[in-house]
């Protein structure tokens, strides 16, 4: 959440820079659509004013004569001309030419043209060139279908002239567009020492420069402003122009860099591209000395200081960002200092916004020098009064986060409900609901009492329909320990795990294959302590003879005594071998209750053994009581009592009591038992009467 949050207020924040990218400057800026008016559009000559004057050279229109055509006929020295005034300066990536169509009459094209772009800081006509130096574009082949020339570098112009080029005297008319888009970073110009050369001849200057060329560079724009950012080998610099070098042995003082902006601006950063070769001389400047100015003849005292941390581990080239603390000023002074032989600079790109307010030159410095102890004027260090808080900008970020604010509360909720929704488990199988009445006429219904000591007694009939889904067996973090009783648990708190946690529906494992058919406990030790939990079973189920003697049938047989059964006991308990009940063959149905130590289940089980010792090859109900496998030392009592209790279990073998199917010894540890569908036997005979005054000695004496 915290990331996305970040994205989209670095999202809103990019909205706000006016730092162009040039490649998506494509759109026509308005010669077929009317947006560009007739009066912006003026020619050296016109065959006849009328019909082919220079307002009727727009593309993919037939207004009147279908174009604008030239009076004389062309030749490579012609210099006739078709302007377009834009008013302000636009960049101006592509341009595209038509021939007269005039609806199927005409025949007049340009096979190739020239342009000439001119802005107010150049104050002069300018001849395109291409990167590779042509000055000569290529036209139309038909008077129909549009040539679009894409020009690289751009032009940065407020007007533009497109001069038809022919290696022989020939008749032409031309309808034309230009693709750009308004310049709005705000750079007039800038000026710079000329780059230097590399030993390999590798030219490292600004050859698209359309300023004033001498030792320095003055009053143009050209490759540090063109979008166009550098590989991180040098050799490509002498492809594609996009690296500008100057080396620290060519001249005394460091490369400087002064750029000028239309309007006094406050700056909030500046982003130098760099190259960092080391391997071959070339590093990231050392420090970045960067001063402002109102009128441009003077520099504040306070310049910004930037120190680069030397990097002479990774070599690709990088953008270094430089904070400018919304300074304020209209020229821009950029000192580089060397940190190896070579300074290389890609593209140099400013966040800025137009400052409010009015601002006046700086003055000249007095002879004497700076006054350390004088404190600079308002004058010398212009204060910030533009906008800090753009309503647009916190508008838009209050409504982003205000979204996902809203969005994680449902979020929440829908996981909250869902948990809920689940934890109920309504099962189509098994609907069971907390109430202390018992239900006596219907036992299809599902129902719960609750006795003392913070027990829970369940009775669900099930009703099981093949053709219902059936879910895959879940593995289960923690299981219960139970009491030998089908639906007697201890209400506690659940003990949950965060790396074994029990799923949901929506995540389930598989089970895992038959393991082994040993005893769970083979250990001779053990014996006894099992013998001692059989005698106090038994022991008190003797001690409630006295109480159950006026139940026994007439039919029934005088019981064996004490020691017999005893005797007997510890002869199955040494004999008798729990199963290991294969985890595959259970799928997990309905959830009965959950405890302190974990959940009972019912469960489909195929392949239950039967009395006789053979595998029913019918799908019967059981219930799978689990226990937990990661109980604290304090705990290990329970694991103790819960392995006890079922080696007893497993050695009562009749009938007439729910048996032990057999156990899965994988975590988490659990035992298969046969499943009562009517619940305890003390419950179903209290709700039909048959004890009346002699419950108590029923309940004493079932186990």
């Amino acid at each position: 959440m915290v990331r996305c949050v970040v994205a989209l207020l670095l999202l809103v924040r990019a909205l706000r820079l006016h730092a162009l990218d040039i490649s998506q400057c494509i759109a026509p800026l308005g010669m077929e659509s009317g947006l560009i008016p007739d009066r912006d559009v003026s020619a050296s000559t016109s065959f006849n004013d009328g019909n082919v004057g220079p307002e009727n050279g727009r593309l993919n229109q037939e207004i009147k004569g279908g174009a604008w055509c030239p009076k004389p006929q062309i030749t490579t020295e012609s210099t006739e001309w078709l302007e377009i005034n834009l008013h302000s300066v636009h960049v101006i990536t592509g341009a595209g030419t038509q021939g007269r169509f005039g609806n199927g009459q005409g025949q007049e094209y340009a096979e190739a043209y020239v342009l000439e772009y001119w802005r107010p800081k150049l104050g002069k006509w300018v001849r395109y060139r291409t990167s590779d130096g042509q000055e000569i574009l290529s036209g139309n082949t038909n008077t129909y279908l549009e040539k679009k020339n894409h020009l690289e570098p751009p032009i940065w112009a407020s007007k533009v002239r497109f001069i038809p080029y022919s290696s022989h005297r020939r008749t032409v008319c031309m309808r034309v567009e230009l693709y750009g888009c308004f310049w709005s970073v705000g750079i007039v110009s800038y000026s710079m020492p000329k780059g230097n050369k590399r030993s390999n001849g590798v030219e490292l200057t600004d050859t698209i420069y359309d300023g004033q060329w001498g030792e320095d560079l003055r009053g143009g724009l050209g490759q540090l402003v063109d979008g166009q950012f550098g590989g991180d080998e040098i050799r490509e610099a002498a492809k594609n122009l996009a690296w500008v070098g100057w080396r620290n042995d060519s001249k005394l003082a460091p490369p400087v860099l002064i750029f000028e902006f239309d309007k006094v601006r406050e700056f909030s950063a500046v982003h130098l591209y760099c190259n960092n070769k080391f391997m071959r001389d070339v590093q990231v400047f050392s420090e970045a000395i960067i001063s402002f100015s109102i009128g441009g003849r003077h520099f504040q005292d306070e310049p910004i200081k930037y120190t680069y941390l030397e990097d002479k581990i990774f070599e690709y080239s990088r953008n270094v960002s430089i904070k400018l603390h919304h300074r304020i000023g209209k020229w821009v002074r950029i000192e580089l200092h060397f940190s190896a032989r070579w300074i290389l600079i890609s593209e140099v790109v400013f966040d800025s916004d137009v400052a409010q307010g009015n601002y006046t030159p700086e003055s000249m410095k007095p002879p004497g020098g700076k006054d350390k102890t004088k404190q600079p004027t308002a004058k010398e260090v212009p204060i910030s009064t533009a906008h800090q808080d753009d309503p647009l900008y916190m508008a838009i970020v209050v409504g982003v986060l205000t979204a996902l604010v809203i969005l994680l509360a449902v979020a929440v909720f829908l996981i909250v409900h869902r948990h809920r929704h689940r934890k109920c488990f309504a099962s189509p199988i098994a609907k069971t609901t907390l109430s202390q009445k018992r239900v006596v006429d219907n036992y299809n219904t599902c129902g719960t009492s609750m006795l003392p000591e913070n027990k829970m007694i369940i009775d669900c009939p099930l009703d099981v329909k093949s053709d219902e889904y059936q879910e895959p067996y879940q593995a289960l973090k923690c299981a219960p320990y139970f009491s030998y009783s089908t639906v007697l648990l201890e209400m506690k708190d659940f003990v949950k795990d965060s790396n074994t946690a029990l799923s949901d529906s929506s995540n389930y494992d598989y089970a895992v294959p038959e393991l082994s058919s040993a005893p769970l406990l083979t250990k001779r030790r053990l014996v006894d302590s099992l013998s001692e939990r059989a005698t106090e079973l038994v022991g008190d189920r003797l001690d409630c003879d006295s109480l159950a003697r006026s139940m026994r049938s007439k039919h029934s047989t005088r019981s064996p005594s004490q020691q017999d059964v005893i005797v007997d006991l510890k002869r199955r308990l040494e004999t008798t071998t729990v199963i290991e009940f294969p985890r595959h063959r259970l799928r997990m149905i309905s959830k009965l209750a959950e405890g302190a130590f974990g959940t009972v289940y019912v469960a489909e089980a195929d392949g239950v053994p039967e009395y006789n010792g053979t595998i029913s090859s019918e799908k019967r109900l059981v219930a799978v009581k689990f226990l937990c496998h990661d109980a604290s030392v304090k705990e290990r009592y329970i694991m103790e009592e819960f392995e006890r209790d079922v080696r007893v279990l497993a050695a009562l073998s009749s009938p007439h009591l729910a048996r032990v199917l057999g156990v899965c010894r994988s975590p988490p540890l659990a035992v298969v038992l046969e499943y009562l569908e009517l619940g305890m036997l003390d419950d179903f005979f209290y709700s039909e009467n048959f004890f009346e005054g002699h419950y108590e000695a029923f309940v004493c004496c079932n186990y």
